[in-house]
């Protein structure tokens, strides 16, 4: 999905070939472990065109070189990217499943974004509330697992709460830009 997120959202600016669409992709990932096959790119246009969210705008033949077709993003294309990015914040899991949204916020209404983010919050912190709850509930197991999971618990609660910290700041940035737009 993220792919696909970025593809539409490279498209919904301009028209582009499938290897430039994948240098993009390449320059937001470079901060982050993940990696982008040219398979990949390709099959994601497949789907896409499938699909019926983008469409062939022209094919450049040359000798001795492959086809080269340029792609655009239709109206549907353009509607299901803006779902995608909402629907990446109601499933949210972790920071890294925001990555490909965040470079699109110009693409949705960040009014709504900013709810959806205060409610990834709100989830999170009863998460804490849970965790702080029974943080020092005695765990019935024994020593060398009682152990391993009393660091589970542990790295559990200061990823969540790291998680927040960075929501918190996303939302900063997301009233700006509504306070911006109005």
């Amino acid at each position: 999905m993220s792919i696909q997120i970025f593809i539409l959202g490279a498209l919904s600016e301009g028209n582009y070939y499938p290897y430039d669409i994948k240098k993009r992709i390449g320059k937001h990932l470079d901060q982050t472990d993940a990696k982008i096959t040219e398979g990949t790119i390709y099959y994601n246009f497949e789907v896409l065109l499938k699909k019926g969210l983008i469409d062939k705008v022209e094919t450049i033949q040359s000798e001795n070189r492959p086809d080269k077709t340029t792609y655009g993003i239709t109206e549907k294309g353009r509607i299901f990217l803006e779902e995608s990015i909402y629907k990446a914040f109601q499933k949210f899991t972790n920071v890294e499943s925001l990555y490909a949204a965040l470079v699109h916020l110009d693409k949705v209404d960040n009014q709504k974004l900013a709810y959806l983010i205060m409610d990834i919050i709100e989830k999170l912190d009863r998460k804490l509330e849970y965790i702080d709850l029974h943080r020092h509930d005695e765990i019935d197991a024994q020593e060398d697992l009682k152990d391993a999971l009393l660091l589970m618990r542990d790295h559990a609660y200061h990823s969540i709460h790291n998680d927040m910290l960075w929501l918190r700041k996303l939302l900063d940035h997301v009233q700006g830009r509504v306070l911006k737009s109005t």
